[in-house]
């Protein structure tokens, strides 16, 4: 079974969520978090700013845990860790790339886009229960932060 942790990063300017399309040859375009997989030795704050800086060009900084899911399907177990992260609100955000594709390979990554609530409620967003999450938080404005623990190597 394939096993993995993926940091996405909840990034919110103006009552708009930055969500970034994915489009891949086996599978109908989809919207996701900015974020990727936990690289081993790696902890999620520098996951969550070094996914944001690869996928939209923007220097972010890591403001806490907001919510901890799974999937469980397909041979694969995902354990989905979605973090605000806090950007400049005047910093442009530019399509990046997944460095994970091949060179010469048509790539994943295909829009950048803010989303607001209404349009939140219409796209594709993935994992389905981070999209019914943030849809319930936005009534009190998108949640700040849960608390991070920090990294245990520090005790």
């Amino acid at each position: 079974m394939d096993f993995g942790i993926r940091i996405a990063a909840v990034i919110e300017r103006s009552g708009a969520l930055l969500l970034v399309r994915h489009k891949k040859p086996d599978r109908e375009p989809y919207w996701v978090l900015p974020g990727g997989r936990l690289e081993p030795g790696e902890t999620i704050p520098e996951c969550a700013e070094r996914e944001v800086a690869e996928e939209t060009g923007l220097s972010g900084t890591f403001a806490g845990i907001l919510y901890v899911s799974e999937f469980l399907r397909d041979g694969r177990h995902t354990v989905d860790v979605a973090a605000r992260v806090e950007v400049d609100r005047h910093a442009e955000a530019t399509l990046g790339s997944d460095p994970e594709v091949a060179p010469g390979t048509e790539p994943t990554l295909s829009e950048l886009r803010w989303v607001g609530v209404d349009e939140l409620r219409s796209i594709g967003l993935l994992p389905a229960g981070i999209k019914e999450r943030l849809l319930t938080d936005a009534a009190g404005g998108w949640p700040a932060a849960g608390i991070y623990l920090g990294d245990a190597r520090d005790r």
